[in-house]
């Protein structure tokens, strides 16, 4: 009996210290940092299967878009590509632009007025008003001829020199017993030369042909009882308008018409002259080429 006494106190002797060696781990620092995380992942799990709202993503999208643009002038077309790029983030949309190629094809007015010397030639008819004394024509119409080479300063306007040949056809006249015949008639012209283009920007183009220069005049004359040939030196010029159209951008052809008007007075080549300045009306078809 004794000795059970003895055991059952041991026993509550060593639960009593037991148990307060518990007490004393739980009451220590590190035991509540255990236990408050392992309470916090609890909370954080519970808090997730409850379907509550976790960090936010940010995404960024960007669209590229290629454009093929094509723009035609008088000058020629442009062939370019333009890249759009847009970028959505957070702050909104972005949208950048650049041209990532570009071919230039010149016009054929561009091609021609490219080129800076024009070489041509030009043949036709000519017609004088000029009359005698007897107020009788000295010719009827005649051949014209000439080559022009001109340095194209501008679009619209060349400079360079001109010959030109002038060659209207004899003419008789019998009138009260006077016989009077006119032949060779000629007049050559040396001019500083001058073309303004109105519309340098198109294939089919309207110009202004003008000059001024040294001019010589001939006529050959017989009569009845007699015959001269003279000829006589002076200054002139010509105008007129002309007409062409460019073939390619190195060939042309067209009509020109011109006005010459010599210093030169029919007295000095004729004994029947009026004593009135040459003048002549010229109509040519020209065709030239630029180099």
């Amino acid at each position: 009996m004794k000795k059970t006494l003895v055991i059952t106190a041991c026993a509550l002797l060593l639960g009593a210290n037991a148990a307060f060696a518990q007490k004393g781990n739980m009451n220590s620092a590190a035991y509540q940092q255990k236990a408050g995380a392992a309470a916090t992942k609890k909370a954080n799990q519970a808090s997730l299967k409850k379907g509550e709202p976790g960090l936010k993503t940010t995404k960024v999208t960007t669209t590229t878009d290629v454009y093929d643009v094509s723009a035609t002038d008088k000058k020629g077309t442009v062939d370019y590509g333009v890249v759009e790029q847009t970028i959505t983030g957070p702050s909104g949309k972005t949208t950048t632009g650049g041209v990532v190629y570009s071919n230039y094809t010149p016009s054929k007015a561009a091609r021609t007025n490219a080129k800076k010397m024009e070489v041509s030639v030009a043949g036709g008819e000519t017609y004088s008003f000029n009359k005698d004394n007897r107020k009788d024509r000295y010719a009827t119409n005649g051949l014209a001829g000439g080559v022009s080479a001109l340095w194209n300063m501008s679009d619209n306007f060349a400079l360079g020199v001109d010959y030109m040949m002038l060659h209207p056809r004899a003419k008789s006249h019998d009138q009260d017993g006077e016989y009077r015949r006119y032949k060779d008639n000629y007049l050559h012209a040396v001019s500083l030369a001058g073309k303004y283009t109105l519309n340098a920007w198109d294939s089919w183009r309207v110009y202004i042909p003008m000059g001024w220069g040294m001019m010589n005049a001939r006529m050959k004359t017989s009569a009845a009882d007699n015959s001269s040939s003279k000829d006589k030196w002076g200054t002139g010029f010509y105008a007129g308008l002309g007409l062409q159209y460019d073939i390619t951008d190195s060939l042309f052809a067209g009509l020109e018409y011109r006005y010459t008007y010599a210093f030169i007075s029919d007295k000095h080549l004729s004994d029947f002259g009026r004593d009135k300045d040459l003048q002549y009306h010229s109509a040519f078809f020209r065709v030239g080429m630029r180099f």
